[in-house]
């Protein structure tokens, strides 16, 4: 039944394992458009299938996933929210435990896949970046909704505002992931503990994941918010800024700073 992806590896394991590995490594896992849409694709059709138990995803080579293909193209902007919104609404529906094994760096949708992952594990040699205020975007994907919950108001404000590089020794100390490990003890961690999970009891372990879900269901309006404020502002002359110096490896330089009030 996975046969079909391009952009993930799905191996389903005898241990009940599913693991899936983001695998464009060249490309530091960036998605693309179809790598995109398979990120939230996924989880219903693991949740779907009664062999699998737990999902094990980490990315192929020295990144975890480096969020869309910018310089190769995402779709173009203003963005199209329908695999954003697939990608953490069906993270958050899905009954059964998801681990992440975070090994470099995770930004944008990857990094959503990293932190709503039920147990998510940091190497030493992570680097967690919700970089769309670079970008010139609004912070929408999982961020507004996952973080404040995480580590708190002023702590999410400080890092979603000035786009911070956090690294995974940081974010474990900060409440961000659940723990960081040296980057050889990552993979025997994520799998010991994705296998205990799969040993364990499954009503038990799905029912708690779904309780503690509820914080993020009855919140899940500032979700919403924050990804139509993304879509306005990847229509403004500050994300083609943005957009821009990325593509052509400058510094942006952002008309909304000196022209605010016209937003």
């Amino acid at each position: 039944m996975y046969s079909d992806y391009e952009f993930l590896k799905v191996e389903p394991g005898a241990d009940r394992v599913l693991r899936i590995t983001m695998n464009r490594p060249e490309k530091l896992n960036a998605s693309g458009e179809i790598g995109h849409a398979e990120q939230g694709r996924i989880w219903r059709e693991f949740d779907a299938d009664p062999e699998m138990n737990v999902a094990l995803i980490t990315g192929a080579g020295r990144a975890f996933c480096a969020g869309g293909d910018i310089k190769e193209g995402n779709g173009p902007l203003p963005i199209d929210t329908r695999d954003g919104r697939a990608l953490v609404r069906n993270m958050i529906a899905c009954r059964k435990p998801i681990v992440s094994a975070i090994n470099g760096v995770a930004v944008g949708g990857g990094l959503a896949i990293a932190l709503l992952a039920d147990i998510s594990i940091a190497s030493e040699r992570a680097v967690l970046i919700d970089g769309h205020v670079r970008l010139g975007l609004a912070a929408g994907d999982h961020a507004a909704l996952v973080w404040p919950l995480a580590i708190g108001m002023a702590r999410s404000k400080y890092h979603l505002l000035l786009g911070n590089r956090i690294t995974g020794r940081e974010a474990a100390e900060i409440g961000l992931v659940g723990t960081c490990v040296p980057h050889e003890d990552l993979m025997p961690t994520a799998n010991e503990i994705a296998t205990r999970l799969a040993e364990g009891p499954q009503f038990a372990i799905q029912g708690t994941k779904a309780a503690l879900n509820d914080w993020y269901l009855h919140n899940i309006g500032i979700f919403e918010h924050s990804l139509y404020v993304e879509a306005l502002s990847a229509t403004l002359p500050d994300a083609e800024a943005g957009i821009r110096a990325v593509r052509e490896g400058t510094e942006p330089e952002f008309p909304g700073a000196v022209n605010s009030d016209r937003y």
